[in-house]
């Protein structure tokens, strides 16, 4: 039976303490698994993936890494545990180099460990290895957002959370990025996805959660909601020819 490594149990949260956008998540992630987010415009989505990461406020309810109760772990502490989170915007720092943004990541790592570690994910990411010295705002989309995830992979997390990281991407540049997140699972990193993309998104998954006013209101290998129309037509406002 695969271990869970992240949960949260009857979540409530909400910008406003008396307006929840959450309304009791009950959720497990297994270790290594790769969960996509789905739903309709305004079903809570990223506000559930921003109250795990500990940036929407919690109304009741808990929230488990590996076990342990992080609910109340501010943030920038979140990370110590194994969680990182890409957001949609403001993820790096355009004015430093990709090097830069790195160092800055790194600095939670012991000293002796930054160096050989950055060299690592430029490794990983050949894009920003040929170029460590290039401005970050001067990078593409597609770029920034392979060093914001590569921000992100630094502390070598056990789970890594990204909201809409296709936001405003070409299709092909789309395509490379869900290549290099698949990867990272592949690697044993589990991963939870955000994503407006219902076709790319299940393809990429190896589970689909369906959100709908702030509660589950599917759950199924993302094989199966790939091919399943009448989810499409309910929840996500396709039709059976979109998601084939």
């Amino acid at each position: 039976m695969s271990t869970t490594v992240l949960s949260t149990h009857a979540l409530i949260s909400g910008y406003e303490p008396d307006m929840p956008i959450i309304n009791g998540v009950d959720l497990k992630v297994a270790d290594g698994e790769f969960l996509v987010l789905l739903g309709p415009n305004g079903a809570g989505k990223s506000t559930l993936v921003k109250t795990i990461a500990g940036l929407v406020p919690v109304h009741s309810g808990r929230v488990k890494l590996k076990g342990q109760d992080i609910t109340e772990v501010p943030p920038h502490r979140k990370l110590a545990h194994g969680l990182a989170f890409v957001p949609q915007t403001e993820n790096i720092f355009a004015t430093m180099t990709i090097r830069e943004n790195l160092q800055l990541a790194a600095q939670v790592l012991e000293r002796p460990r930054r160096a050989s570690r950055i060299d690592a994910l430029l490794d990983m990411f050949p894009d920003l290895g040929t170029r460590p010295g290039t401005r970050a705002g001067a990078l593409s989309g597609g770029q920034r957002q392979m060093l914001a995830v590569a921000r992100a992979l630094v502390i070598e997390p056990s789970v890594l959370i990204l909201d809409e990281p296709s936001a405003g991407l070409s299709p092909k540049v789309v395509a490379e990025v869900f290549a290099q997140l698949r990867r990272i699972n592949a690697a044993g990193v589990t991963t939870v996805l955000v994503e407006q993309n219902v076709k790319a998104g299940l393809q990429i998954a190896t589970r689909g959660v369906i959100l709908v006013e702030g509660r589950i209101a599917h759950d199924a290998p993302a094989d199966q909601l790939l091919g399943d129309p009448v989810v499409s037509q309910l929840y996500l406002g396709g039709t059976p020819k979109e998601m084939a």
